[in-house]
């Protein structure tokens, strides 16, 4: 049981650096059909896509990769605690 904690806090410290990834590319004019870009969108918007159907942009500002690092270390911490 306590390898699986342990995976999962890994799986979602990866998730983390992914979604914070994807926020640092949206700021550059990068070539969308980039197999890279396309992999890290892959891997990151099902995640954002919930969060934005209920969040929409604010002011121009989309806060929807906050939210998801925000929830996601909460996630990550009652892992921890159970470690």
């Amino acid at each position: 049981m306590h390898l699986l904690f342990l995976v999962a806090y890994y799986l979602l410290s990866l998730l983390i650096y992914l979604l914070i990834a994807a926020a640092l590319v949206s700021w550059f004019p990068i070539d969308p059909s980039n197999r890279y870009i396309r992999l890290l969108h892959s891997l990151t918007d099902p995640i954002l896509h919930p969060i934005r159907s209920l969040i929409p942009p604010i002011g121009g500002f989309s806060f929807d990769i906050m939210i998801a690092v925000f929830v996601l270390y909460l996630i990550r911490g009652v892992i921890a605690g159970a470690l």
